[in-house]
């Protein structure tokens, strides 16, 4: 990969722009860092010399700026007591954090990004949209409440349902993060303190199934059969079911924390269709996972590689066992 001076540059005012979003209690300001955060990712998408790459940042440029312009307007039209600055807002956002229907642009961008990228979009990338949808959300009308909810529902169905349709292992994560958005959207709508425990979870259980990809350089379903022994087959299956959110392992624990707090606003239609969702996306991992170990065995039983990293993320992902019981005695 080709380094410039520069990149130090564009990391730092990465982090720096996410540290202030979450720092200030400003519309303007969150706004202006996302742009700030979008500026400086940028670069670091074009670091990768091919045409994928510079295609990739083109198409993540033109779609956030399109975005951008209709959170401004709608903040504009806002101060102007005009009603539809919610459906710009809920429009402009939903694009950012690519919510179901305005999913697609990020599905086509991936292919074009390293893996440590596709972990920057779909955790870090996502912190300030977040927030500020947690702070439009508060003066809402019930119109745009059922928008909310409607989108939701359609992120868990998409997100679901996508992965069992491609073999790309990149569209996988990203038709996972959408399923995984439909409970944050819902977690950042009901508390932020509720969508930061998700999005902690789920940012430490993609990054340690993201190492093992990067390490052993898999980007196809094929390459999980073929490349891997049985401990690493072992760790990103069970990191796979852990992101899908079964239980006991570590993916349960906020998807436990959100079924609670769903139960206790009787949102159980909600729960019930989120939990649907759930089902289908584990049944894709589960069906990976035994179809590694039982049909093809014998194709990577004999091959020898490093298991350091595959033994971080099995720690990481099988702390739930012991994480649970110590959630359930706080909640």
């Amino acid at each position: 990969m080709f380094f410039h001076p520069s990149f130090v540059l564009f990391c730092f005012f990465l982090i720096f722009s996410i540290i202030m979003m979450v720092c200030m209690n400003s519309w303007f300001l969150i706004w202006f860092f996302i742009e700030m955060n979008l500026l400086s990712f940028i670069p670091l998408i074009m670091l990768k010399k091919s045409k994928y790459s510079i295609e990739s940042g083109l198409k993540y440029f033109f779609i956030q700026t399109f975005s951008s312009i209709l959170i401004f307007i709608g903040v504009l039209s806002m101060f102007m007591n005009f009603d539809m600055y919610y459906f710009l807002f809920i429009s402009g956002l939903s694009i950012k954090l690519g919510f179901v229907p305005f999913h697609q642009w990020i599905v086509n961008i991936v292919e074009g990004l390293t893996w440590p990228l596709v972990g920057i979009l779909l955790t870090i990338q996502k912190v300030g949209p977040f927030i500020l949808f947690n702070y439009m959300y508060i003066n809402i009308n019930e119109v745009m409440n059922y928008m909310v909810y409607i989108i939701s529902l359609l992120c868990a169905m998409i997100g679901s349902l996508g992965g069992l349709f491609t073999s790309s292992l990149r569209k996988i994560m990203v038709f996972s993060s959408i399923s995984h958005n439909s409970w944050m959207i819902l977690g950042v709508v009901s508390s932020i303190y509720i969508w930061m425990i998700y999005f902690f979870f789920y940012s430490f259980i993609l990054f340690s199934v993201l190492y093992i990809l990067e390490k052993f350089l898999m980007n196809n379903l094929s390459h999980m059969f073929l490349k891997l022994n049985f401990f690493i087959s072992l760790s990103l299956g069970i990191s796979l079911l852990s992101i899908g959110g079964m239980p006991p392992l570590t993916g349960f624990i906020p998807k436990f924390v959100m079924i609670k707090e769903f139960t206790m606003n009787y949102n159980i239609f909600l729960l019930v269709y989120l939990l649907l969702g759930a089902f289908i996306s584990l049944f894709f991992y589960a069906r990976i996972f035994v179809f590694n170990f039982i049909m093809l065995m014998h194709k990577n039983m004999f091959l020898s590689k490093s298991n350091n990293g595959a033994k971080i993320s099995l720690f990481i992902n099988a702390m739930g066992l012991f994480m649970i019981p110590i959630v359930l005695m706080i909640l």
